[in-house]
């Protein structure tokens, strides 16, 4: 059989052919053309993308994968204790794709939820600490622990200082919000943006229709001074801890009640531990998007602004989700033989007096300016 003009020249310029008649040379030369082969071949076989890796603007199945996929591209380490069904997760996947896609897969978030960081659970405070010593560049996590850190914000856990949302609204994206953001730089910090808890309710394992009812209970409060004292102004015990502990503590008949939102309460399960619900909307929550401060001056100008309107942009959709999952959350509880107690205005006005003193003692410390600027905005 003849060959064409490009192979002949081809296999001119490899080897010579072996002459009839011998086997073993055909054996040396079929070796040598099979490395020869493969030398060829490993370039194009070495660039080729792997079939696992997906590109880092497209979310992965699992939230807790979505790590930048490209060699160049710095990762951002997002902690928080919420679960991957949470509204946090889902605003933790919407920063990370827009930020990929803003910076073409330079710079990308890695999401960690449950706390789960290097083999290990972490709470709240623990993600802060790990944020501050930039062991995680990111974490999301609530005022009270945060207050450790920098007091002013301390007022987010007044009880009854908001009174709907559109007065937080206009508190956290005004002024007010901004000022409280930049308290958190002297801490190695920087606020990036806030996203909402929601309005507090208690759950717990006996009825506690009124506030005489509360007297004598223990109730897990937040990690904050105030909130402490907000237990203890309504008669009860009480028992700081973070939040994934609650649903242990209240199974094993550690905890009366809890301070919760109705989000959060379906979301760590406390239904199967917590029957009933006072609604005393007694606080309003949030959290706040924290940033290791070397870590962010670290990214250039331009990914900077960005983040920083990204950001803007999630923290809306957030709200939006998270009050609709609180409206959710309160009808399956209906559903589900849950009694609910929703506190009548007379009521109402025994929890806010009860809890008066934590307002002089605050105007002692820090003044009144803060506490009447937001109550401001409950004005139309």
């Amino acid at each position: 059989m003849s060959s064409s003009p490009g192979e002949a020249d081809w296999l001119d310029d490899a080897l010579p052919l072996p002459k009839a008649g011998l086997i073993w040379p055909w054996i040396v030369v079929g070796s040598l053309l099979f490395v020869l082969g493969l030398y060829l071949l490993l370039p194009g076989i070495q660039d080729r993308p792997s079939r696992s890796t997906p590109s880092p603007a497209t979310p992965m199945d699992s939230p807790t994968q979505l790590a930048p996929q490209v060699s160049d591209q710095r990762a951002l380490n997002l902690l928080f204790v919420d679960s991957a069904a949470s509204s946090f997760d889902q605003a933790a996947e919407s920063i990370h794709r827009q930020l990929s896609a803003a910076t073409r897969g330079r710079v990308g978030l890695t999401i960690h939820p449950s706390g789960l960081f290097q083999g290990k659970k972490l709470d709240e405070m623990s993600i802060i600490e790990q944020v501050r010593k930039g062991q995680a560049q990111m974490g999301l996590v609530t005022c009270s622990p945060l207050t450790n850190f920098s007091p002013a914000f301390e007022v987010f856990d007044l009880p009854f200082l908001f009174q709907t949302f559109e007065q937080a609204d206009r508190v956290l994206e005004g002024p007010i919000g901004d000022k409280l953001l930049k308290s958190l730089e002297t801490q190695d910090l920087v606020g990036l943006g806030t996203m909402e808890v929601g309005f507090r309710v208690f759950s717990s394992s006996v009825p506690l229709p009124t506030l005489a009812d509360f007297r004598g209970k223990r109730v897990r409060v937040m990690q904050s001074s105030t909130a402490i004292q907000m237990a203890r102004q309504l008669g009860c015990e009480a028992v700081p801890a973070p939040v994934d502990k609650i649903y242990q503590m209240g199974k094993e008949g550690y905890i009366d009640a809890a301070d919760r939102t109705y989000p959060t309460y379906w979301d760590f399960k406390l239904y199967e531990v917590q029957r009933y619900i006072t609604e005393s909307r007694h606080s309003y929550t949030m959290k706040v998007l924290i940033m290791n401060k070397e870590a962010y001056q670290g990214l250039d100008e331009e990914t900077r602004q960005s983040l920083r309107k990204i950001v803007k942009t999630v923290e809306v959709e957030q709200r939006k989700q998270q009050r609709l999952d609180d409206q959710r959350v309160k009808q399956e509880c209906r559903k589900q033989g849950i009694q609910i107690y929703e506190l009548g205005p007379g009521e109402t006005a025994h929890f806010v007096e009860a809890c008066q003193p934590l307002y002089d003692e605050y105007q002692k410390l820090r003044g009144s300016e803060l506490v009447d600027a937001i109550r401001a905005f409950t004005k139309p």
